[in-house]
């Protein structure tokens, strides 16, 4: 599926069922003083989130406002979930997007896990104790371990190796094939992304200066054509200021470096009572809808209210932006050719291997599609040792994100891979490993 047809698939299942079921399980099996010392870090939305502008990169919540720290990974699931539960107001609800589905997936695939042999009970048991780059991976490799018990295989987790790598997977009943499932997983942002945000945030503190001192309020549109790091800051303050002279045109005035435009937005006006910054929230303020496909991100602020829960803004500012130099496509829709590779390596030889490969997909349209093609590209290429097989990968896209005044939501889509004339082999596997 395309990036547009994604956004346009409809739910199918009730979360809230399963994430109570995977938070009693869940919460049985670890610590309860680890957890309660978890919970004194922060983990919901406090006064900084009231305070700090908003700046979301597809879909995902990132610089001003955010602190550092907070609860290990699972634990933030844990407790995300019951805040989710609870229809607690602070539920930080960007988050909770992608880790609230993926702890129900894990509550609800417990029984599958138990039938994977030792090594998958003693990673169930150490969650607790892991990073959350680990605890990330680990959850994704029992998830697959999970759908393939449930799609028929005999599947055993092999024990780690220091010594060298192994796969996750021994696969027993392929009629005495020797095979094995590796799995690699990529969350979150790239570095490149981090850092072309964090030069957009600094753009939008100087225009927002700009914008205060005309004492006007409303919304910056801005393409940048360039690399980030090549806008100079005083030609893009000019821009901003010309933009605000010609606002009732609403054409963007452009430069070397790309283009700018501005409209007005009221000074104060009420609002549904939501959340702040909610779905809900950016979309009557703003005009910023979750499944837009324009921009890359959005940095968006309002007078700090006093609570979460609003009904009313005031001096609203923000501004949207899209990067379109060739650099930044190139870097940005990079498909999974470093972790397939990563991925083959683990397989021993003279043996033959599946290939799971799972990364978030949240960016618009022009980017997500052309990694979509890139990654067709790549798995028609791709080559490897003699030594062993790789008839099939299943490459999971997961779009996680908020809806209305915060609920989560994911969607799961696949990308399925075979050798010509070994598509068979996809018959045996299973597809959707989170849904």
């Amino acid at each position: 599926m395309w990036r547009a047809e994604l956004s346009q698939t409809d739910n199918v299942t009730d979360m809230d069922p399963m994430v109570r079921y995977a938070v009693e399980r869940l919460t049985s099996l670890v610590d309860p003083t680890w957890l309660h010392q978890e919970t004194q870090k922060p983990y919901r939305l406090d006064s900084a989130f009231l305070v700090n502008p908003l700046h979301l990169v597809n879909g995902v919540r990132v610089g001003m406002g955010i602190r550092n720290g907070g609860p290990q990974r699972f634990a933030r699931m844990l407790l995300l979930a019951q805040d989710h539960l609870d229809k607690c107001m602070n539920l930080d609800f960007f988050s909770a997007a992608m880790l609230v589905p993926e702890l129900a997936c894990l509550g609800t695939n417990l029984e599958e896990i138990k039938t994977l042999g030792p090594e998958a009970d003693k990673k169930v048991a150490s969650l607790s104790l892991m990073s959350s780059e680990q605890v990330s991976s680990t959850i994704y490799e029992l998830l697959v371990g999970a759908s393939s018990v449930r799609a028929g295989l005999d599947l055993t987790m092999i024990e780690e190796d220091k010594s060298k790598k192994v796969p996750e997977y021994r696969i027993g009943n392929l009629h005495g094939v020797p095979a094995v499932i590796e799995c690699k997983r990529r969350r979150g942002l790239t570095d490149y992304e981090l850092k072309e945000a964090a030069l957009v945030e600094q753009l939008y503190i100087w225009g927002r200066s700009a914008l205060r001192e005309r004492g006007v309020y409303g919304s910056l549109e801005a393409c940048f054509l360039v690399p980030l790091e090549s806008v100079p800051v005083d030609e893009f303050i000019k821009l901003v200021n010309k933009a605000i002279a010609k606002v009732d045109h609403g054409d963007p005035i452009r430069a070397n470096w790309g283009s700018l435009a501005f409209r007005s937005l009221p000074y104060r006006r009420s609002v549904t009572e939501t959340r702040l910054y909610s779905p809900q929230f950016l979309e009557e303020v703003f005009g910023w809808n979750t499944d837009q496909d324009e921009w890359d991100g959005i940095v968006c602020e309002v007078e700090a209210p006093s609570r979460v829960d609003v009904e009313l803004f005031s001096m609203p500012l923000c501004l949207k932006w899209r990067s379109e130099s060739a650099e930044a496509l190139l870097k940005k829709a990079r498909g999974i050719k470093s972790l397939w590779v990563d991925a083959i390596q683990q397989i021993p030889d003279g043996e033959m291997g599946f290939i799971y490969v799972a990364y978030p997909e949240g960016s618009r349209a022009a980017i997500a599609d052309t990694r979509t093609k890139q990654i067709l590209k790549e798995l028609n290429e791709v080559w490897h040792r003699w030594s062993v097989r790789a008839p099939a990968t299943v490459v999971s896209r997961l779009y996680a994100r908020a809806l209305g005044a915060g609920l989560p939501d994911l969607i799961e889509n696949v990308l399925l891979a075979a050798t010509e004339g070994e598509e068979f082999w996809l018959t045996k596997l299973p597809q959707r490993v989170f849904t």
